[in-house]
């Protein structure tokens, strides 16, 4: 609890000062991306692991900070991901923070891509990486939607879905 606490303590201030720190600095470095990139990958596969909250914390300062780079959420997503916390609050903000983290490393890998529902979805793939992960140390760990997204990806539909939940503006 006091871990959860933290996390969003640091996330509302890493958004509060984000104004000001995306005006002070310049764009991500290629040193930033290769980082960004290994950490949004290590907390797919690792995501309760010893250093996975500092991780997480550096992920979001960096998203937060560079003017460079964009990860965006839509309403809709917001809500499907929020829902998680009524299940089982347990693993749901290191599962939704990582859908953002995905998107990240997406984009990184394939900066030619720029249809909105192929990010987003790259993003949920890379929270069912982690959910997986999750599973296998903590196999009591439940969450029906994400159950219900796995269903939907090995059937190759998650984009699918993707774009049927965008109610927001196109994003």
């Amino acid at each position: 609890m006091v871990r959860k606490l933290l996390v969003v303590l640091i996330v509302f201030i890493v958004a509060v000062a984000s104004p000001l720190a995306a005006k002070t600095r310049g764009p991500s470095t290629p040193e930033e991306r290769a980082q960004a990139l290994e950490y949004a990958q290590s907390l797919e596969q690792h995501p309760l692991a010893k250093d996975s909250l500092e991780k997480r914390m550096w992920l979001t300062e960096w998203l937060v900070q560079v003017p460079d780079f964009t990860v965006k959420v839509c309403c809709s997503e917001l809500k499907v991901l929020k829902s998680l916390d009524k299940v089982n609050d347990t693993y749901s903000n290191q599962l939704r923070m990582q859908a953002l983290y995905s998107q990240a490393a997406f984009q990184l890998q394939h900066p030619e891509v720029k249809d909105p529902a192929t990010i987003k979805a790259a993003g949920l793939s890379g929270t069912l990486r982690a959910y997986r992960a999750i599973q296998q140390f903590d196999p009591t760990a439940k969450y029906p939607l994400l159950d219900n997204l796995m269903s939907l990806e090995k059937k190759g539909k998650l984009e699918k879905y993707v774009e049927k939940q965008r109610k927001c503006s196109k994003s």
